[in-house]
């Protein structure tokens, strides 16, 4: 195994959920190897930095707003909306005018599909590549991927991990899968899908626009866990357009002292 496994072997070694096998390959590649072992230190001092991050205390108008935010809501939910009246008026009307009969709505669904691929098949022949045609098949998909990244958000914050997860098993890169993945880092609201789809991001290093999103997207992020896994990732990828992002970081006073310890070895090591 090479460095560059090794290293990204850390969290799983850390967590003990490697295989006997690759945990035995990890411990003596850390025997040996100068450069792995000081990655191993500072990531040992990082997570040891972070242990010590004093918890965020709930603000104390968090129980106030909360419970002035659900009398809003019960108050929304016990008046009744013109547009529920609406739509049981066409429920009424439309079970009038199509009774339960499951097999002639099914044989009227079938009829039309059926005759449609009879005329497709018996009259249109393809004639080539249609450039207006491929054009809307591009919209078409574009359309498709904005809709499941919109579902995507709607999952649980356990399925949003898994589905992140899955996309690290692809054996080569997606142009779709990395904007998905760049998209769920900027915007999702849980801490643990961004640091998923980080992780996910990982393979993609190589992308200059992967490093230049990560790059903008550490400014915004509000996590310290997140911010110095972004400046790892960063400092791994050896990019040197990062560097002014960095300096920044380290300079800033907001940001927490781990974080700018991180950027200013971030910035050692570009």
């Amino acid at each position: 195994m090479n460095c560059q496994r090794i290293q990204e072997s850390f969290l799983d070694y850390q967590d003990g959920r490697l295989a006997p096998a690759e945990s035995s390959a990890v411990r003596d590649h850390l025997k040996t190897c100068l450069t792995c072992q000081r990655e191993w230190a500072s990531l040992q001092e990082i997570f040891l930095k972070l242990d010590r991050l004093p918890p965020v205390e709930p603000s104390p108008r968090l129980r106030t707003q909360f419970f002035a935010m659900l009398e809003t809501h019960r108050r929304q939910a016990d008046t009744r909306s013109p547009f529920v009246l609406m739509r049981s008026r066409f429920d009424r009307f439309f079970s009038l005018l199509l009774p339960s009969r499951p097999a002639f709505q099914l044989a009227l669904v079938c009829a039309p599909l059926a005759l449609g691929l009879f005329v497709g098949v018996r009259y249109f022949r393809p004639a080539g590549a249609d450039p207006a045609v491929a054009r809307q098949l591009e919209e078409l998909r574009n359309k498709v991927d904005s809709m499941s990244y919109a579902m995507l958000q709607q999952q649980s914050t356990g399925d949003r991990v898994k589905t992140v997860l899955a996309t690290m098993d692809l054996k080569q890169t997606d142009q779709r899968v990395v904007t998905g993945l760049l998209n769920t880092l900027a915007y999702d609201p849980s801490v643990n899908v961004r640091l998923s789809a980080l992780e996910a991001l990982y393979p993609h290093a190589n992308l200059a626009e992967v490093r230049s999103a990560v790059a903008a997207a550490l400014p915004r992020e509000p996590s310290p866990l997140i911010q110095v896994t972004m400046i790892d990732f960063l400092a791994g990828s050896r990019d040197p357009a990062a560097f002014a992002t960095l300096e920044t970081v380290s300079r800033t006073p907001t940001y927490d002292q781990a974080v700018r310890e991180a950027a200013r070895r971030a910035i050692a090591m570009l």
